[in-house]
């Protein structure tokens, strides 16, 4: 069987977008690529927009026809983007504004180097819990009086769910909490660590549920 060429090799082109959203001139952009470049479009489950069927020749000129349009791509941005619910005011349950809080995280930790694979972000507007925080690596759910961070949720074939360790936080403590703990993810020997596998840890810095 004769080796694919370059031209015939195909691959996918993850975009991201913080609290999953897009605005319409984007929106515009990306459709144009598709239906130039004959794209098949996927929406993921972590609110990205992903791009298959890419051809290895035309990749370059895609990412670079995209990136003058605001696009940031999978790969160049390490720090999660957390996966986010409607929320206020769009969602009557909602108690708080996650967009504007996926936004201030993402500003936060831009160009953030000190961080490992595999940790992922959760924000939702009230405990109907829609994004999965409970189930995520570091989950933010907004209540009447506050702000609720869980840590070491996961799903999978063994789904967990995750400690409650800060209550009733302002958006300021919920930035500083999840700096220290990327911050302790990081110092832990091994790659591609989960959150769960070190909740138990003596040091880690939340040992009780609260």
């Amino acid at each position: 069987m004769e080796d694919r060429t370059a031209e015939d090799k195909t691959a996918s082109l993850t975009i991201l977008r913080t609290a999953g959203l897009v605005e319409p001139d984007f929106f515009q952009a990306v459709a144009d690529v598709v239906r130039r470049y004959n794209l098949t479009v996927y929406l993921s489950t972590t609110q990205n927009i992903r791009l298959l069927e890419v051809r290895e020749n035309d990749r370059d000129a895609i990412m670079k026809e995209l990136a003058a349009r605001g696009a940031r791509f999978k790969g160049q941005v390490k720090f999660p983007l957390a996966k986010t619910c409607v929320s206020r005011p769009h969602c009557k349950l909602g108690k708080f504004d996650t967009f504007a809080l996926a936004h201030r995280i993402d500003a936060h930790f831009h160009g953030w180097e000190k961080i490992k694979p595999k940790i992922k972000i959760a924000i939702s507007g009230c405990t109907a819990a829609c994004s999965g925080p409970m189930t995520t690596d570091i989950g933010i759910v907004g209540t009447p009086v506050g702000l609720d961070i869980y840590v070491g949720g996961k799903l999978g074939a063994n789904p967990k769910v995750g400690r409650r360790i800060v209550r009733r936080a302002d958006e300021d403590r919920v930035i500083a909490v999840i700096e220290e703990l990327v911050t302790y993810h990081y110092s832990q020997p091994g790659k591609k660590l989960r959150m769960f596998k070190l909740i138990n840890n003596e040091d880690f810095p939340y040992p009780e549920p609260v």
